[in-house]
């Protein structure tokens, strides 16, 4: 009887030390704003987002990146997803792209071991497609 009380204390201790859901972090994450040390004009928000794939060794062509399409490109209310599985492919490398508004420079962020990234954009309509001004977020687990 002991042992289950035991067991059963040691459960609820693990349910109630884990984080919330709602508090996840990702493992890859463009920042929602410009890095300070840019000093870019407030606000300077994600205005793009990439998934690029590359031969390991081999360096990137800055002015015609490998990105990879999305697999997966849907709508949930008034939020667009771009979804991309990443596999362990040997002898490859994965990076994540994230540029801001109001300048030319990439934040590259290295990805390798992620299984999938997702970008999401608001607000989207089916009628005119993502706005200009939309929030966006790139992560990736």
């Amino acid at each position: 009887m002991t042992l289950r009380i035991s067991a059963a204390a040691m459960l609820t201790m693990i349910v109630l030390s884990a984080p919330p859901a709602h508090a996840q972090q990702h493992r890859v994450e463009c920042p929602i704003e410009a890095p300070a040390e840019w000093k870019l004009p407030k606000p300077a928000p994600l205005d793009q987002a990439a998934v690029l794939s590359q031969p390991a060794g081999e360096p990137i062509d800055d002015s015609a990146p490998p990105s990879l399409v999305p697999d997966r490109g849907y709508a949930r209310g008034n939020v667009w997803h771009n979804v991309w599985i990443m596999g362990d492919e040997p002898g490859w490398v994965h990076y994540v792209d994230c540029q801001y508004r109001g300048s030319k420079q990439i934040l590259r962020l290295k990805a390798d071991g992620l299984k999938q990234c997702e970008q999401t954009a608001r607000p989207y309509t089916a009628k005119q497609g993502v706005a200009n001004d939309a929030v966006q977020t790139m992560s990736c687990d």
